[in-house]
Formats: structure tokens, sequence, C-alpha cells
């Protein structure tokens, strides 16, 4: 028990860290209650809610990889309500956590779920100065609060802009596997960790584009950039990841 009290507190520290290199604001405050997202996944370290996911096949959640890191916390997802106090429990699958290489991306094996998933998008939809959608459950309030005091019950979105992964902004927050965006209307910050990115392809449907990985809380975001990891996604989904 210690043990796994020293590690949750560990990447607790890290993923603060992540998300509090500058003056904090308030997670997507400024966006809006989504009224869609039937995908969207709300993502529960033993048993707090923490972070949020995508359902991306009937068997499979997408999130952040510092979201499910170790065997030994009890991950649960909510699913099927855009309010994370109702939906259905599960819990994902021993031994089914796969990781991405190179971007802070996770997929999870769960029981097969009644959800349609989100689609994957290509890489025509990351391209600087394009607008992209942020999903969350995330805080609402910002400091001296504590961001664990006022997750949103309902899951919000906001509009935020992609921008050059160089800009210095974003310098501590993306790594090669990931694309940096600006505030919107809103911004994601704490737990909205792993929740997606959308864009829309020329066919008009909804697409995965991101993985929030980190922010900065008050001008930039970081997400890994789902379109790379669009075959490594599909062999997990086909293979297992084995």
């Amino acid at each position: 028990m210690l043990s796994k009290m020293r590690a949750y507190g560990a990447i607790c520290a890290f993923v603060a860290f992540l998300l509090a290199m500058a003056e904090p604001a308030s997670a997507i405050q400024g966006g809006t209650v989504s009224k869609h997202g039937p995908w969207a996944v709300r993502v529960y370290i033993d048993g707090e809610p923490s972070c949020t996911g995508t359902v991306v096949a009937p068997e499979w959640v997408i999130t952040a990889g510092h979201c499910v890191r170790y065997d030994n916390w009890d991950i649960t997802f909510r699913v099927g309500s855009l309010d994370q106090r109702h939906g259905k429990v599960v819990r994902r699958v021993e031994n089914g956590t796969v990781f991405a290489s190179g971007a802070d991306v996770a997929l999870v094996r769960v029981p097969r779920l009644d959800v349609q998933p989100i689609g994957l998008g290509t890489g025509a939809s990351v391209k600087v100065g394009r607008s992209v959608r942020s999903y969350g459950w995330g805080a609402t309030c910002a400091p001296p609060r504590s961001e664990g005091s006022c997750q949103s019950n309902v899951l919000k979105q906001a509009q935020v802009t992609i921008v050059k992964h160089a800009d210095k902004r974003c310098d501590l927050l993306v790594g090669t596997g990931d694309f940096c965006v600006q505030r919107g209307t809103g911004l994601p910050a704490g737990g909205d960790s792993g929740g997606p990115a959308t864009a829309f392809d020329k066919a008009g449907r909804e697409v995965l584009v991101g993985v929030l990985s980190a922010s900065d809380r008050t001008e930039v975001a970081s997400f890994g950039d789902v379109t790379r990891l669009r075959s490594w996604i599909k062999w997990v989904i086909r293979t297992g990841g084995h």
C-alpha cells in the first residue's frame, strides 16, 4: 500500500508540474457545455475522476499514457453519458494497456462497449492555423482552489488553434510526437488529460486528431498527434498489441 501511495504521489506531482508551468487559469473556462460526444470517456484513478479518454474501437479507449501508467492503479472508465455522474462503469482488462512510442498516449483494452467509436483523422487535419475542438471534464476553477475540488460534472468543449511546433510558448510542453495549440474559446487543463482534440474531415465527420498531454493553463497546450499514430492504433486494435 505504501509503495502504491508513493507511486501515485510521484505521478500526480509530475502531472501537476506539466500542468502548472505558468500562472494557472481554469480548464476550458470560457468554453461551452458539450451537447455531443458519445465516444467521450471519463477516466478514474482509484475511484477519483482524474482524466478524459475516447472510445476508438468497441474494446479500446485511448487516453494519455500518464493517466494509466501503473498496473497497481485501479483504473475505471465511465462511458455512455456526457454527465460523469451517469453512464456505465467498466474496468480495464488486465495486461491490456499498450503505450505509444514517442508520445504520451496509451490504448487501454476494456470489455466490449455499446458505444459508437470515433474515427481517426489523417495528417491533413493537423495544420498550423487550423482550429480543432478540445473536450474534457476538467477543472472549472483556478488556484488557490484545488483542481480536484471543481472537476466539471458535464463534458465541456472549446475551440483551440494549432500553432507552430517551434512556438517558444510550447517549448516545455511538446515532444516530437505532439502538436501545440493556443487558447481559443478556452483551454484544456487538469482533468482533461487524455481528452480528445477533434476536427472535421472532408466528408463532414468529426474525427480524432489529438490526445491531450499537457497544458500551461494560460496560453498553450500539447496533444499527442493521433494522425501520426494512426497505423499503430489500428495495429493495436487488430492484434491487441502483441
